[in-house]
């Protein structure tokens, strides 16, 4: 129990920081269909809900695990309605599609893992996708505004990425 409550203490250092407001935006669709892989692209915020959803459901007989499954999916909750509100903002229509305007699919969720192990390090993984992502679209914006918004979205999936990392270590 030690262990989880050192989790819990990582899963808090970020949640008094607040997220930067977002700003009035100029139309720019270019910008705001550059986001929408961040959005609901194979391992947009859609996605990362959706899988960590499905692990808390799945992983249920360990609760402590389940729980902070949950606890995450609804940071990615927060995240994914701040990109809607970008690119709606953006002169957009924050639908599920990726920025090729593939829907996105189910099948973008892994739903099996031979061990827990396996699922912390493809959630490893996909975190540092979502980073790279964050920093890609700061890359391609003059809009201080929206560079710490992302900035502030990066402090949480390295805080996921910390997270998964540790539970390895204790499951």
């Amino acid at each position: 129990m030690k262990n989880y409550e050192e989790i819990q203490n990582i899963m808090n250092q970020t949640s008094k920081i607040e997220y930067p407001k977002i700003p009035n935006l100029y139309p720019n669709t270019r910008y705001a269909r550059m986001l929408y892989n961040d959005f609901a692209g194979s391992k947009g915020e859609l996605t990362a809900v959706t899988q960590y959803i499905y692990e808390h459901i799945n992983y249920n007989y360990n609760p402590e695990l389940s729980k902070i499954l949950l606890q995450i999916a609804i940071e990615e909750m927060r995240h994914i309605d701040i990109l809607g509100e970008i690119i709606k903002k953006l002169g957009e229509n924050p639908i599920y599609v990726n920025s090729e305007k593939k829907p996105w699919t189910s099948e973008n969720v892994k739903y099996h893992f031979h061990s827990i192990d396996e699922m912390l390090e493809y959630n490893i993984k996909a975190e540092d996708a979502a980073i790279i992502g964050y920093k890609n679209a700061i890359k391609y914006t003059k809009n201080i505004y929206l560079k710490n918004i992302f900035e502030r979205i990066i402090l949480d999936e390295e805080k996921h990425k910390e997270i998964f990392t540790k539970l390895q270590t204790i499951i």
